[in-house]
């Protein structure tokens, strides 16, 4: 949950800098400074029908390997999976962006972080229903929890874009994914079942 949270907060964090980079830097007007958008929006598309359908596929084979019974474990490959892609998204955001490639790359980035956000956001979930017993209430702590990164985030992303740079500021988001988003969820993993087994509030 940490990890998704924090990855929200990175997506605000993003739509901080849309103005400055495409309006500064591209010349976008007020009026077609909305069309930026565009390439977050077709990721998720993107991914609420490839990663959805690829995620619900993995998680059958590894239940039907484990006897016809899945677990909240089997949600975690997928997961895995999208956060590979969030990384990538950042690099090319930020190094097109700091090269003033053509404003087509940029754009490419946000949609590769885009489909990386929406393909994680979905096993998350379904693990937090699959997990707690009060489904529910884990959803909206989630909820509540990454709102308030997704306030936070904004505050010190124009400063930290100013000393680093677009490619700096976006690499070390991305060295932080890298961190957080690929060992933490293989942990979980192998180790979650053992976790839920000592929480009074799992299942």
């Amino acid at each position: 949950m940490t990890y998704f949270c924090s990855t929200y907060g990175v997506y605000y964090l993003m739509f901080s800098t849309f103005p400055v980079l495409f309006g500064e830097t591209y010349g976008f007007r007020p009026g077609v400074g909305g069309l930026a958008y565009l390439g977050l929006g077709v990721g998720f598309m993107v991914a609420t029908f490839v990663g959805a359908r690829t995620a619900d596929q993995i998680y059958k084979k590894l239940a039907e390997r484990n006897g016809g019974k899945g677990t909240p474990e089997m949600r975690i490959p997928a997961l895995v999976l999208g956060s590979l892609f969030i990384p990538i998204g950042l690099f090319w955001y930020g190094w097109s962006a700091q090269a003033k490639l053509h404003w087509i790359m940029p754009i490419i980035g946000t949609g590769i972080f885009g489909f990386a956000l929406m393909t994680t956001f979905l096993p998350i979930q379904l693990y937090l229903v699959d997990a707690f017993t009060y489904a529910a209430s884990a959803t909206a702590a989630s909820a509540v929890f990454r709102s308030m990164l997704g306030f936070a985030f904004p505050l010190f992303g124009q400063q930290m874009f100013d000393k680093l740079g677009e490619g700096g500021g976006n690499s070390l988001l991305a060295g932080l994914a890298i961190v957080i988003g690929i060992p933490f969820p293989i942990w979980i993993y192998f180790k979650g079942a053992e976790m839920r087994a000592r929480n009074p509030l799992t299942r």
